[in-house]
């Protein structure tokens, strides 16, 4: 269902803009059926960055066409013309001011903002009314292209579209920052506007490209506010899932230096099947901290993501912790990141080893190699810096475990290890990924599940290489 509301002039548009689209409306609408392949083009791409969505509010300038593709169960657009709503949505109502609270709200997109009277007083006053989880979207011309939209504007004296704000991408950054906002990604897309059959939509897929996406002529920028109300962990239950497999001697370690990192704390031991007295072990732990709840549970014995999987789904804390069972990352270091996710604004901590010195045989030099190509080509392809791909703690809040479970696979190839899975969803979920280095220390019983590195690796590339082109490519 789309539901309308007619634009405030006062608050959000420059009024020579309204007042040129109440002129020339039919200019307006003639302009976006000849050129509807570059709205669907811009549509398409919205779709992969809003995935799926209860609610989504459009500010609009004359473009309310933007919404064809997406898919939400509701999606309530601004817009100056009632008409041009009409004429590109089969079925619409109109938006009363009692339904317009924004804090309802998973997505907002600003397709206007280069008409925006005052942008920086709009974007404070939507941080301060909506919910901290809600996406807010930018879409905006790029620098080169800007420019050359103005020179076709003078030389055609066409009615298509008013004058607008000449808005830089290093410009709305400066916006952004002082508006209580950050960007948690930004997007970049389409190369050529105008349909060629088989051209068209090969150029527009390449120059998505990193370096040649510099290109393109929109940018697809993602918001997330500053300043979010959460509360501490001691006030928060914490899940610690540990996948195990023959960890018999490790079981005593972890017992002996776990303590309660948050208001409760429930432990999850995943037996996978062990061989070895892993099991007994576990069983055998008691822990005086009547804080600290140990629970167990059968892994299915397919692999390590399959068993971290199955005990997220039995996790009943507000923040899910996955830590390997070999001990090779302290719980001090667990507990400063925990610690950081509670007072900022993240949404998805990933530990690495990569930047503190390592114990001397903590990581084999093959895996060590192997894990810096794939930091870079993962913060090459997403544009997101990661410095440490495989390190298996990872922290969460349980809130978001659907939505990222929902993503898994995109390449179609299982992950065996979770790492890739969970990085790659919550960047196509919008999530805030930060990084806490933590010390990172040579396995003390046990040997490395991690056997067979060159064929893990082959699957690794795969499911990276793909992943990068179904969510930037295959829109």
């Amino acid at each position: 269902m789309i539901a309308f509301k007619s634009t405030d002039n006062k608050n959000y548009f420059i009024n020579q803009t309204c007042i040129f689209y109440e002129k020339n409306t039919n200019e307006r609408i003639k302009f976006l059926k000849k050129n509807q392949f570059f709205y669907n083009e811009i549509s398409k791409i919205l779709k992969t960055i809003i995935s799926e969505s209860n609610l989504s509010f459009f500010f609009c300038c004359g473009n309310s066409n933007i919404v064809q593709k997406i898919e939400a169960d509701k999606i309530c657009i601004q817009d100056i013309s009632e008409k041009i709503v009409s004429d590109f949505t089969s079925e619409y109502q109109k938006l009363s001011e009692e339904e317009n609270d924004f804090t309802e709200y998973n997505n907002v997109v600003i397709a206007d903002i280069e008409h925006q009277i005052d942008p920086l007083e709009n974007l404070k006053k939507l941080s301060s009314n909506i919910s901290d989880d809600c996406n807010v979207i930018l879409i905006s011309k790029s620098l080169i292209w800007s420019g050359i939209f103005k020179i076709i504007k003078i030389f055609q004296r066409n009615k298509f579209t008013s004058e607008y704000n000449y808005l830089s991408f290093n410009y709305i950054k400066n916006l952004v920052d002082i508006s209580d906002f950050e960007i948690v990604k930004n997007e970049k897309g389409i190369i050529f506007p105008f349909n060629i059959p088989v051209i068209t939509p090969f150029l527009n897929r390449v120059f998505r490209f990193p370096i040649l996406n510099f290109f393109c002529m929109i940018n697809f920028t993602v918001l997330k506010k500053k300043k979010i109300k959460k509360k501490e962990n001691k006030e928060n239950k914490i899940s610690v899932i540990i996948p195990c497999k023959d960890e018999e001697k490790n079981i005593e370690i972890i017992k002996n230096n776990f303590f309660n990192l948050g208001g409760k704390t429930e432990i999850l031991f995943g037996d996978d099947k062990s061989t070895d007295k892993t099991l007994d072990e576990i069983n055998k732990i008691i822990l005086t901290d009547k804080n600290i709840e140990i629970k167990t549970y059968e892994g299915p014995g397919i692999c390590k993501s399959e068993n971290v999987y199955k005990g997220i789904e039995k996790a009943n804390g507000d923040i899910v912790l996955i830590y390997d069972a070999d001990c090779t990352v302290s719980f001090e270091d667990v507990e400063k990141s925990l610690k950081v996710l509670s007072e900022t604004n993240a949404d998805f901590v990933n530990c690495t080893r990569m930047i503190f010195p390592q114990q001397k045989n903590a990581m084999k030099s093959f895996n060590f190699i192997g894990n810096i190509f794939f930091a870079q080509l993962f913060s090459l392809f997403f544009d997101k810096k990661i410095t440490d791909t495989l390190c298996g703690t990872k922290i969460f809040y349980k809130k978001d475990w659907l939505k990222l479970k929902k993503s898994f696979e995109v390449s179609g190839m299982k992950d065996l290890w979770g790492d890739f899975d969970l990085l790659i969803s919550a960047y196509k979920n919008n999530l805030k990924i930060i990084e806490i280095p933590v010390n990172y220390y040579d396995r003390v019983e046990g040997k490395t599940k991690m056997t067979s590195v060159f064929m893990n690796g082959l699957r690794m590339l795969y499911i990276t290489i793909k992943s990068f082109y179904k969510l930037r490519i295959d829109y």
